[in-house]
């Protein structure tokens, strides 16, 4: 399944079967509903409204649409959501949900929150990002979590890696070689974004993944990062989306590049076979699901994103998310590693403090000729 990127308005869009809204448990005392009660409450299916008696005079107006439409990832994350989250969900709920790709970003969630025509609901983004929205009011509460940034909690974890085209490489590459332009002429892939770019910058300079935030912590850690990203400058390929990235790669736009595990090993052969991936200094990234704050009251959507967080739920995505290499790849592997490392993990609270000036600063230099 594959999902358009995010636009404005939601008229692209094909229509999905139109099911029935439930009910979803009772309002607090101040007029907002937990997740968890709507949650507990809300699995019961709403008998439908009657439509009003047809007179001669008087046109039926159409029926509302109560569909929940919500903002994902395209690509292999929306196909493995579909599979095992949304689809389950409707057959259990009777609630239809209508997912729509976008690029994760603040300013197009702030876009969406002003729109009238079939309004979002709940989105997925980065835990960071999540954080970011809640100070910014766009999303509702999260009755259950006292903590400060209380708007959502992380329910998806996912791996991006290293890829390379197997035929342009006689041995697996490291994040060094990816900077090694005179070895490996090409064009290289990274995120159109501060997060991961900088680290795996840091990183092809030799800073152990221990020390990485702890490097960019200082002014001079940053301009350490930027001085070497200004080195590959002329040879990358950007990307805003994990769809894009996965794409890049296997349209020949690049010869390697940093994506999700899970658009590679999720591809059918020959694609799945043309790519290599970097395990050793793999990054791990924690997504979240936040409800829009125009949406608080919806009974529907509190629901929906408390049933995305159960723990049930999480491992569902885990197990349907490829983010590991089989046993026989494993052996396969050169040099062989014989046991994956984990995952670098990326430092949500780090970026949720300083992602506002370091993407500030990061556009300034994507500017610069």
């Amino acid at each position: 399944m594959r999902f358009p990127l995010f636009s404005f308005p939601f008229l692209n869009i094909p229509n999905r079967q139109a099911l029935s809204s439930q009910e979803q448990g009772q309002a607090s005392s101040h007029g907002a509903l937990s997740r968890r009660s709507a949650l507990l409450a809300g699995l019961g299916c709403l008998t439908p409204l009657l439509p009003a008696p047809a007179t001669a005079r008087r046109v039926q107006k159409p029926a509302a649409d109560t569909s929940l439409h919500i903002l994902t990832f395209a690509g292999k994350i929306a196909e493995a959501q579909s599979k095992v989250l949304f689809k389950p969900y409707e057959q259990l709920t009777h609630q239809s949900i209508v997912p729509h790709g976008w690029n994760g970003q603040i300013s197009d969630l702030q876009r969406a929150a002003n729109q009238t025509h079939h309004s979002v609901a709940a989105a997925m983004m980065e835990s960071s990002s999540l954080r970011l929205g809640c100070d910014l009011k766009l999303f509702s509460s999260h009755q259950t979590d006292s903590s400060a940034t209380n708007c959502g909690q992380p329910s998806a974890a996912i791996d991006y890696a290293m890829a390379w085209d197997k035929a342009r490489f006689d041995t697996a590459p490291s994040w060094l070689d990816f900077w090694d332009v005179a070895r490996h002429p090409g064009r290289r892939s990274l995120r159109r974004d501060p997060r991961m770019t900088l680290e795996i910058a840091l990183l092809a300079d030799g800073v152990p993944a221990n020390a990485l935030y702890h490097v960019l912590a200082s002014p001079e850690g940053v301009n350490h990062a930027f001085l070497k990203l200004e080195q590959l400058r002329p040879y990358i390929a950007w990307w805003s989306t994990p769809e894009e990235a996965g794409r890049i790669l296997a349209s020949g736009g690049a010869l390697m590049g940093c994506v999700p595990t899970g658009e590679i090993l999720g591809s059918v052969d020959p694609d799945r076979q043309r790519f290599g991936l970097y395990w050793q200094q793999r990054f791990l990234v924690q997504y979240g699901w936040g409800v829009l704050a125009s949406a608080a009251k919806n009974t529907a959507a509190l629901a929906f994103v408390s049933w995305l967080e159960q723990a049930a739920q999480q491992q569902a995505f885990a197990n349907a998310w490829p983010s590991l290499p089989s046993i026989t790849e494993l052996n396969t592997l050169t040099p062989r590693i014989g046991r994956i490392p984990p995952a670098i993990a990326v430092d949500d609270t780090f970026w949720a403090n300083n992602l506002n000036k370091l993407t500030e600063r990061f556009q300034q230099w994507l500017r610069r000729i």
